[in-house]
């Protein structure tokens, strides 16, 4: 049986759907991910903000689960590396529209462990032919999280289910016209996470940021932001983050009809670990094929995976799940 490149499959599907669907189009969602690296998730890495956001007194509501799985193995002559665990994690916001601002409150629930993904991720890049990386050094269903930096203390992560740092952020138009937006974005991050499972690094961190659209067509749309982050502290004293981070994001969507569209995505961020030269602490770049589906009471559904195209920079595969739904009538 031929192998379809994955993008080319999923427009095929996409273009099949929409030829069954209504003929009007839909706003531009850039799909709310971000890196699961469990060494350095503990930074503030602001989830993309919904810009289809609830009107002026009206509240919205957000669910989202990123289920990453790899395996990362490195040996320097300063450091040591094993990774091989999989997350799931449910993001939970709630926002509101106060005038012309968006208020948004998202909190992080995270659990770690062996998991269940390593045979299927198997075959999903043998099948779409993707790197293997160290998958074939290692057993299924494994679970390890360990790192040491030569004069300092090794880190042990435990597998478990810990509560992530809770985000505050508001954002607010800038320039909009007919066919483009530009937002401003602030936001705090405060320290409800576990240091000991690195979900959170016992500090306060902020990050301000731009986001925006422009419309290329009937039916495309060009998104994206960029933003510097502020990190208060690292969550262990073994592995010290960077204080200042850069991140940004970049999304091609199309329309397909009223409620159903696809969305190619790129997401990046700087190294976040100081002073490693091992490529899973440093900048990572990560590319996101989804899709979503805005129902009739409004609610967005929406999926996607994310796959990380510099390799070993990031986990290996994230399967991405999301709804959305407004109580008020979006803003347009």
């Amino acid at each position: 049986m031929p192998r379809l490149p994955l993008t080319l499959t999923l427009t095929l599907i996409l273009a099949l759907a929409g030829a069954l669907a209504p003929v009007a189009r839909a706003r531009a969602q850039l799909l709310p991910v971000r890196d699961q690296n469990p060494l350095t998730r503990a930074a503030y890495l602001p989830l993309p903000a919904a810009l289809d956001a609830a009107s002026d007194g009206a509240w919205a509501f957000a669910a989202g689960v990123q289920w990453s799985n790899t395996v990362n193995l490195a040996n320097t002559a300063t450091e040591q590396m094993l990774v091989d665990e999989e997350t799931v994690e449910a993001d939970l916001s709630v926002g509101r529209g106060v005038g012309a601002w968006q208020a948004r409150l998202t909190l992080p629930v995270i659990h770690r462990g062996g998991g269940v993904l390593d045979g299927f991720i198997d075959g999903w890049h043998r099948f779409f032919g993707l790197p293997q990386g160290d998958r074939p050094s290692r057993a299924r269903k494994l679970y390890a999280i360990s790192y040491q930096r030569a004069g300092l203390a090794p880190l042990q992560l435990p597998a478990g289910t810990a509560l992530g740092d809770l985000a505050l952020e508001a954002g607010r138009p800038l320039l909009a016209g007919a066919a483009s937006r530009l937002e401003g974005w602030l936001g705090v991050e405060l320290p409800t996470g576990s240091r000991s499972q690195l979900t959170g690094n016992g500090a306060l961190d902020a990050a301000a940021w731009l986001a925006g659209e422009t419309r290329l067509g009937a039916d495309w749309t060009l998104a994206g932001r960029a933003g510097l982050s502020r990190v208060g502290g690292a969550a262990a004293a073994a592995l010290p983050y960077q204080r200042s981070l850069r991140f940004a994001t970049l999304a091609v969507d199309w329309s397909a009809t009223e409620r159903l569209g696809a969305v190619l995505q790129l997401d990046y961020h700087s190294a976040i670990a100081r002073a490693s030269s091992v490529n899973f602490l440093g900048r990572a770049v990560e590319l996101t094929i989804g899709g979503r589906y805005r129902l009739a009471s409004g609610a967005l559904f929406e999926a996607g995976v994310v796959e990380d195209i510099e390799v070993e920079h990031s986990p290996d595969v994230t399967f991405h799940l999301g709804l959305r739904w407004p109580t008020g009538q979006a803003r347009r």
